[in-house]
């Protein structure tokens, strides 16, 4: 009886399409932290799996298309992306956004999450 492997990666074909035709998808980014401080929506994320500085993190909110990017950083294992911070209006109700990564080597793209406005 062989062992059964113990994760199985399955590529993510909407985001494969959307991809530059010479850097593939290739990885997922795991957002760490999202909060709205003194008006901003403030966001911190890491590539794992990948340790390389120089590529490029881009904080953007799905429902106005604002982002902001940022250098990344070579982690013990992982690429930080670190404080990304986008202005917001006064209000309330949920603020979509995602993180994406670029390189030369590498792309990957965090599921699109939220923060809540007003609290």
């Amino acid at each position: 009886m062989s062992p059964a492997p113990t994760s199985t990666q399955t590529p993510d074909p909407t985001a494969s399409e959307s991809a530059t035709p010479n850097t593939p998808y290739n990885g997922e980014i795991l957002v760490v932290t999202s909060e709205v401080r003194e008006g901003a929506l403030e966001v911190t994320a890491m590539v794992p799996g990948v340790a390389e500085s120089g590529g490029t993190c881009t904080l953007t909110r799905d429902d106005t298309q604002e982002s902001v990017s940022v250098e990344a950083t070579e982690g013990n294992g992982v690429t930080y992306c670190g404080l990304m911070s986008l202005p917001l209006a006064d209000g309330s109700g949920e603020v979509p956004f995602h993180v994406e990564y670029f390189s030369s080597q590498v792309r990957a793209k965090s599921a699109t999450a939220t923060v809540e406005l007003g609290q």
